[in-house]
């Protein structure tokens, strides 16, 4: 599937009613009977945005997929034929996967104690 953030064309800081907004504008103008495969594809996209914990989960999923791509091209490259095999160490996996949750947007919670403690100062 294409980025879900492209698909819908909206921004990856979008809001739940502008993601809706901009799913239910583009359903006008490729409805199912119409458009039936562009329809599926908005849907799953809609479906992968539709809340913050799923924008969150496509995020965090998405960034890793490159990390992740280069790590498999890496692992087919050192099982090919032409040199001795290898395989991926830990210490390259852990730097890719880190890689990948540093570029995940970080969880924005509720304000923590000192933070409000320091506010008031």
């Amino acid at each position: 599937m294409r980025d879900p953030f492209t698909v819908l064309g909206v921004a990856d800081d979008a809001d739940d009613a502008e993601i809706r907004r901009r799913y239910l504008a583009l359903v006008r103008d490729f409805p199912p009977d119409r458009a039936p495969e562009r329809f599926q594809e908005l849907r799953a996209a809609y479906e992968a945005l539709s809340d913050e914990r799923r924008r969150l989960a496509t995020k965090l999923l998405h960034t890793n997929s490159a990390a992740l791509s280069r790590l498999i091209l890496d692992a087919l490259r050192a099982g090919s034929t032409d040199g001795p095999r290898a395989r991926a160490t830990r210490q390259t996996v852990a730097a890719l996967l880190a890689e990948g949750i540093a570029l995940a947007p970080r969880d924005q919670g509720p304000p923590r104690v000192e933070d409000e403690r320091q506010r008031g100062r």
